[in-house]
């Protein structure tokens, strides 16, 4: 986050708190003197973008702090999460581990070491809350417990499932029943990749 952001964000943290409600573009332009909207409009998208509101340009007060900070300005309560692409809740897809951007997230609300974040492609995991578009927190790690949910990767491919050791092997259970389930076999899931288990979500809207 640039200076200029976190002073905005700062601004709009100090308006809700004292006023019970967010400020209007025009008001975070007069309090920081900004010639335009547009200056006020492209901190805000920067804002939404990293997690910290949401904002519709369409309605004059629809700024929501989605999160809440403990305290500013050194974020010691927060962590940088990396966005490294999207994760399927549906089909497999191509598992992307490319770096799309990072994330400033609250550690008290999400747990765990080397986490990282993914886009949610897909509607079989809407029964436990997780939905097309959402953002998974996962923490990498190399094992799991049964019934966790997980990011895995299968023949370089990675999917968000609920995960169980069988006699069969490894089963990816979907939390949505127009989805059947996925049996990999015990030789198979030696090749499969655990790559984080799912420590929380984040819907923008």
């Amino acid at each position: 986050m640039t200076k200029r952001q976190e002073e905005v964000l700062g601004f709009i943290e100090d308006f809700v708190k004292e006023r019970s409600f967010a400020p209007i573009l025009q008001e975070i332009c007069d309090h920081f003197g900004f010639k335009s909207p547009n200056a006020a409009s492209d901190h805000l998208k920067a804002l939404a973008k990293k997690g910290y509101v949401a904002w519709s340009p369409n309605s004059p007060r629809s700024i929501q702090l989605l999160v809440r900070r403990a305290g500013r300005p050194g974020r010691t309560d927060m962590v940088t999460v990396p966005l490294l692409g999207r994760i399927a809740a549906g089909h497999p897809i191509f598992a992307l581990e490319n770096v799309e951007d990072h994330l400033e997230l609250p550690r008290q609300l999400f747990r765990g070491r080397k986490l990282f974040a993914l886009k949610v492609q897909g509607d079989s995991m809407t029964g436990a809350g997780i939905f097309e578009g959402d953002l998974a927190i996962l923490a990498a790690q190399p094992d799991f417990e049964n019934g966790q949910i997980a990011a895995v990767v299968v023949d370089e491919e990675a999917t968000l499932k609920r995960l169980y050791r069988t006699s069969r092997g490894l089963r990816l259970k979907a939390e949505n029943p127009a989805f059947p389930d996925r049996v990999v076999s015990s030789e198979a899931a030696r090749s499969c990749r655990l790559a984080g288990i799912l420590v929380g979500t984040i819907r923008r809207f």
